[in-house]
């Protein structure tokens, strides 16, 4: 497992015995493109996604569904569970890309935030940078469908993406916008 976390951002923060640890008391998934995934509430764990691009969302009682956030290589899902004044609310995840990620369970992940002061500023930087990216989607709002569409193809092409693996639903759930937005926007992006 340790060469799979190189280059990853949130191991590179870790000094080799957290590292150690970790890899020892977790374990390591692979998730196929266009799984989808709900949070599960009774086994409490993070996960740390080593490879790959997959984003939350929000089931709505009348079936739409709600982007949440992009989640890319080195981030840390399941952060809230480690401060019980959090209320957790039920999302989902759907995988765009092959994701390996590595699920480590909440107490060993409570053990180390508490006694680890390197484990804990990795931890808070991840936050950190996690709710930076969720203030650029939310600026992103006030861009036309179009623009929209753009950056989120231009931003899944960044992270290296396979696109052909990505749907005009995929595209229109990410930017918030119908599909025949997204169509519009796919006639623009081909033009370049």
């Amino acid at each position: 497992m340790k060469k799979q976390c190189a280059g990853n951002p949130f191991c590179d923060a870790l000094d080799p015995e957290t590292r150690a640890y970790l890899c020892e008391h977790s374990t390591l998934i692979v998730q196929m493109p266009k799984q989808m995934q709900s949070t599960d509430q009774g086994n409490p764990h993070l996960e740390l996604i080593i490879k790959g691009v997959l984003f939350t969302f929000n089931l709505h009682e009348d079936g739409t569904q709600e982007f949440i956030h992009l989640i890319k290589k080195g981030d840390v899902l399941g952060t809230r569970q480690l401060f019980e004044s959090l209320r957790i609310p039920e999302y989902n995840m759907m995988t765009l890309t092959e994701v390996h990620k590595c699920s480590i369970p909440l107490k060993v992940a409570e053990t180390l935030y508490k006694e680890n002061r390197v484990f804990a500023q990795a931890l808070m930087e991840n936050l950190l940078d996690m709710m930076n990216n969720l203030t650029r989607w939310v600026s992103m709002r006030s861009r036309n469908g179009t623009e929209k569409v753009q950056k989120v193809y231009e931003l899944l092409q960044d992270l290296d993406t396979d696109m052909t693996m990505i749907t005009q639903e995929d595209l229109a759930l990410i930017a918030g916008v119908s599909r025949i937005t997204v169509a519009r926007a796919m006639k623009e992006i081909y033009k370049k």
